[in-house]
């Protein structure tokens, strides 16, 4: 239905609004560039969405689309076109009706092993799979490498699926297969 109205980007700027080069590179970005806003520290959930409030306008200036981490209410008080569902937020996923909200909004869920693309993956848009390469944002994370990242790839194939850690505009193109629709990155968009 919807992936059918939105052209989906290859490119995806995970956006952390408590970073102070965020705006800058949201302002750079053209609507070929999606953003996915999110945070993987402890927050404070009305500071997050307090920090993403003049993101998300130069987002919709500029015909962005967007992304909100774990947050029905928000995304549609914002008009995100979707949301990054984090089964680790076992309050969240237990309350979710895949069905209602795939209505509206673009599902979005980053994973990590074939386990999670199984178990997660079912109901779900687009699929990150993280991270394939070791990341100056997580360095203590090993990279899943180009052939689990194929693997997980052919598994998903019915999936947006989109390389995400440690992908960039130059090593995207050793990764690029008939199932890997694109990256997501963080540090690429600082460069």
């Amino acid at each position: 239905y919807k992936l059918k109205k939105i052209n989906i980007p290859e490119e995806w700027f995970f956006c952390n609004p408590f970073k102070s080069h965020s705006e800058k590179i949201i302002c750079g970005l053209t609507c070929k560039t999606g953003v996915i806003f999110f945070s993987e520290e402890p927050y404070k959930k009305k500071e997050f969405f307090k920090n993403i409030e003049p993101l998300v306008q130069i987002c919709r200036k500029n015909r962005i689309i967007f992304i909100m981490q774990c947050s029905f209410f928000w995304a549609r008080k914002y008009k995100a076109n979707g949301i990054l569902i984090d089964f680790k937020d076992k309050i969240l996923s237990n309350m979710i009706n895949f069905n209602l909200i795939k209505e509206k909004f673009l599902l979005a869920v980053k994973i990590h092993n074939y386990q999670e693309a199984k178990k997660f993956a079912r109901d779900i848009d687009i699929v990150f799979i993280s991270n394939v390469f070791r990341t100056k944002t997580h360095p203590k994370r090993d990279g899943l490498g180009i052939q689990k990242l194929f693997e997980l790839c052919t598994f998903l194939k019915d999936k947006l699926n989109f390389a995400l850690g440690g992908v960039n505009r130059i090593n995207i193109k050793r990764l690029k297969n008939k199932n890997l629709k694109g990256f997501g990155a963080i540090s690429c968009f600082r460069e």
